[in-house]
C-alpha cells in the first residue's frame, strides 16, 4: 500500500513539475513573428481583439485568444503550461498503476523530444500554439473524459460542449477531423442512457462546424491530382522528417509486434533490424531538424539515399502507420481504451489526409498526430511492460531540461539587450536602427527577416515608420553565423 501511495504521489509531482518546466520556459520566451502585430492589437483593448479577427480560415476564437493572449503573455504562459501538464497527467493517468514510477517521466520526455520547428511554432509562438497545440490537447482530454465517465451528467455534458466550441473554432481542419472521429466514436459506443446527449454535443459541433466553414475565403482540397501527388514529400517531411525522434518511440511497440507475428520465422531478428536501421539512418541524416542553430545552409534535404522523401522512404512510412495501428488493437486489452486511441489513430488519418488535399493546410496541425503517437507509446510501453532504467531516465530528463533552460536562457539575454539597444538608438535619433539577431531557431521567427515582419517588428518596438532597421550579429552569435554560412 505504502508503495502504491509513492507511485501515485511521484505521478502527481510529475504533472508539477511539468507545469513548473513549461511555466518557467514560456516566461523566458520573447514575443516574436506574427505575434508582434497581435500584442499591438491586444494593447488596444478587447473591441479591438475582437474587430481583428481574420475569419476567413475559419478560426472564430483562436483569432480573438491570438490577439488578446499576445498582449497578456503571463496569462498564455500559464495556460500553456496547464495545458501541457494536463497532457502529461492524461498520458499518465491512461497509463495507471505501473511497476516502476519513472515510467511516468515518458510522456514529459516525448514533449520534449519533439523538432526544433515544432517546439518553437507549437510551444513558444503564441499563434501556432492558440491556434494548433491548445485545441490538440483539448482533444485529448474530451475523449479521456468520455473513456473516464461511463454515464454523461448534465455536468460533464456542458463541460464537453465548451470542449467543443473551442476545438470546432480554433483550427478548421482539426475541427472537421474531430467532428468525423466523434461522429463515429459516439455511433459505435453510445448507449441508449447516454444517446440524447451524444446528440447534443454532435449537434452543437455540427452547428459550430457550419458557421467556421462559412467564413472560409479559400477552397479546401486540391482539383488537380498532381498536387495531391506532390504533397505527399511534404507529408513525410512535415511529418517523419521533422520528428523522426518521436518516429523511433513508436516503433518500439512495431517491434514487439512484429516479434509475436514472426516469432517462428527464422529471418525474424533480420525484419526488425531493418526496420529499425531505416529509422537510425533517417535520423542520421535528418539531425539538423533538432538543432537549435539552422544547418539547412549545410545539408540539402531533399538528396541522398537518406532522405525521407525518396519513394521507397514513402512506402516504408505507409508500412511503418499501418503496423502502428495494428499493434493497438493487438497489445491493448481494455475494449473502451482500444476505441479511443482507435479513434485518435482515425482522427490523425483524416489530419494527414489533408495534407495530401488541403491547399490551405498549415502543418502547425501536425503537433496533434505528434502527440498521438507519444500518448500511444507511452501506454504501449506500459502494455508491454517493457524494463525502465530509472538512472538512464532521469539522465535523458535532466541532459534535455539542461539544454532546453541553457538555450531560452541565452534567448532571454538576447531578446532584453535588442530591446535595450534599440530604446537607446531611438532616444539618441538614430534613422538606421541596428537589431541583434539571434541564431537560435527555438523561438519562431525572432528576426524580422521579409517587409511583413518589418513592419510589425516597428510596431511593436514603436519605431518610427520611416527608420529603416539592419539586422545584425553581434559577438559570439556573428561567428556562429559565418560558420554556418561557410
Amino acid at each position: 500500500m505504502k508503495e502504491k501511495i509513492e507511485i501515485i504521489t511521484f505521478k502527481h509531482k510529475v504533472t508539477l513539475f511539468t507545469f513548473l518546466l513549461f511555466l518557467v520556459i514560456g516566461a523566458l520566451s520573447p514575443i516574436s513573428g506574427s505575434d508582434w502585430n497581435s500584442y499591438v492589437i491586444g494593447k488596444q483593448g478587447l473591441v479591438e481583439c475582437f474587430k481583428n479577427i481574420n475569419i476567413a480560415d475559419g478560426r472564430l476564437i483562436s483569432g480573438f485568444l491570438v490577439n488578446f493572449l499576445s498582449y497578456n503573455k503571463i496569462l498564455f504562459d500559464i495556460i500553456f503550461a496547464l495545458l501541457m501538464s494536463s497532457f502529461v497527467k492524461i498520458c499518465n493517468d491512461l497509463m495507471g498503476t505501473v511497476r516502476n514510477k519513472y515510467i511516468y517521466l515518458y510522456p514529459l520526455i516525448g514533449v520534449l523530444l519533439v523538432s526544433t520547428f515544432m517546439f518553437s511554432y507549437n510551444y513558444v509562438s503564441i499563434t501556432g500554439t492558440v491556434c494548433y497545440t491548445f485545441p490538440s490537447i483539448l482533444i485529448f482530454i474530451y475523449f479521456y473524459n468520455l473513456l473516464k465517465y461511463d454515464e454523461i451528467g448534465k455536468r460533464t455534458l456542458i463541460i464537453l460542449i465548451i470542449y467543443s466550441l473551442l476545438i470546432m473554432t480554433s483550427s478548421i481542419h482539426l475541427a472537421i477531423t474531430f467532428f468525423i472521429a466523434n461522429l463515429i466514436y459516439l455511433i459505435l459506443n453510445s448507449n441508449k442512457k447516454n444517446r440524447i446527449f451524444y446528440f447534443i454535443i454532435l449537434l452543437v459541433q455540427f452547428i459550430t462546424l457550419l458557421i467556421s466553414v462559412h467564413y472560409l475565403d479559400s477552397i479546401l482540397i486540391y482539383t488537380n491530382s498532381n498536387q495531391i501527388l506532390n504533397n505527399i514529400p511534404y507529408f513525410i517531411d512535415t511529418l517523419f522528417s521533422n520528428n523522426i525522434v518521436i518516429m523511433l518511440l513508436g516503433a518500439i511497440p512495431i517491434n514487439y509486434l512484429l516479434a509475436d507475428k514472426l516469432e517462428e520465422n527464422k529471418y525474424c531478428r533480420v525484419v526488425i533490424t531493418l526496420f529499425d536501421l531505416i529509422l537510425i539512418f533517417s535520423l542520421c541524416y535528418n539531425f539538423f531538424y533538432y538543432s537549435p542553430v539552422n544547418l539547412n545552409l549545410v545539408i540539402s534535404k531533399y538528396n541522398g539515399i537518406f532522405a525521407t522523401e525518396n519513394w521507397y522512404y514513402i512506402l516504408y512510412f505507409i508500412t511503418y502507420i499501418l503496423l502502428f495501428y495494428v499493434s493497438i488493437n493487438h497489445f491493448i486489452k481494455n475494449k473502451k481504451l482500444k476505441n479511443i486511441l482507435n479513434t485518435i489513430n482515425l482522427s490523425c488519418t483524416i489530419l494527414s489526409l489533408f495534407i495530401l488535399v488541403s491547399p490551405i493546410f498549415d502543418k502547425g496541425n501536425i503537433v496533434f498526430i505528434v502527440f498521438s503517437i507519444i500518448l500511444i507509446a507511452c501506454l504501449m510501453a506500459k502494455e508491454l511492460d517493457i524494463k525502465v532504467y530509472s538512472r538512464f531516465t532521469i539522465t535523458v530528463l535532466g541532459l534535455l531540461i539542461i539544454y532546453y533552460l541553457s538555450m531560452f536562457a541565452i534567448i532571454k539575454y538576447v531578446d532584453v539587450t535588442r530591446t535595450n539597444y534599440i530604446k537607446e538608438q531611438i532616444e539618441s535619433k538614430e534613422s538606421n536602427i541596428e537589431v541583434k539577431a539571434n541564431p537560435i531557431y527555438l523561438v519562431w521567427r525572432y528576426n524580422p527577416s521579409d517587409v511583413f515582419l518589418v513592419k510589425d517588428f516597428k510596431k511593436y518596438y514603436e519605431i518610427p515608420e520611416e527608420d529603416t532597421i539592419e539586422v545584425k550579429y553581434f559577438g559570439l552569435f556573428e561567428k556562429i553565423e559565418k560558420k554556418v554560412k561557410e
